[in-house]
């Protein structure tokens, strides 16, 4: 199965694309480090590593992109597998992993001003990011750069919210 397609090569997919794209990847690492180092789960660094590893692949992707103009499909398309799983194993150590983690300190540092608001536009961000996904052509570089800039910003509120 020939994974690389030539003909269908992106038009409009830069290198400053591709860079912005490393800065949400940026932003959530940042924030996961951080959950880490509060709750110590091997499920969760595992799941947090697969999602971090589908994001660097997408990123990939654009690079590739960008500076060889070669769509590797591969680089596109795992991002629907790797990064479900990766979310589904840290939402399994939340349960497995219970008594590592306290709802009621997460609670009370989300719901702290001025973290709850940028926990808002960060999970906001993210819900109509959700949205996007489904309905815009993964191939279409303005779809990707409203994508990328509602990513960013989502993440970095998000990271916020977590570090304040």
């Amino acid at each position: 199965m020939n994974m690389e397609r030539k003909d269908s090569v992106p038009n409009g997919f830069t290198l400053s694309m591709a860079l912005m794209d490393c800065l949400p990847v940026l932003f959530f690492t940042i924030s996961t480090i951080f959950i880490a180092r509060h709750f110590p789960s091997s499920l969760f660094l595992t799941g947090i590593f697969f999602v971090i590893l589908a994001a660097l692949l997408k990123v990939s992707w654009k690079l590739i992109i960008a500076l060889a103009h070669r769509d590797i499909r591969f680089f596109n398309i795992q991002l629907r597998y790797l990064m479900p799983l990766g979310f589904l194993l840290a939402l399994l150590a939340l349960f497995i992993d219970h008594t590592k983690w306290s709802v009621t300190a997460i609670i009370a540092h989300i719901t702290k001003f001025p973290s709850s608001l940028f926990f808002l536009i960060g999970i906001a961000g993210l819900l109509y990011l959700g949205y996007l996904g489904k309905h815009h052509d993964s191939h279409n570089a303005k779809a990707n750069w409203k994508e990328q800039c509602i990513n960013t910003l989502s993440q970095f509120c998000i990271m916020l919210s977590i570090l304040l």
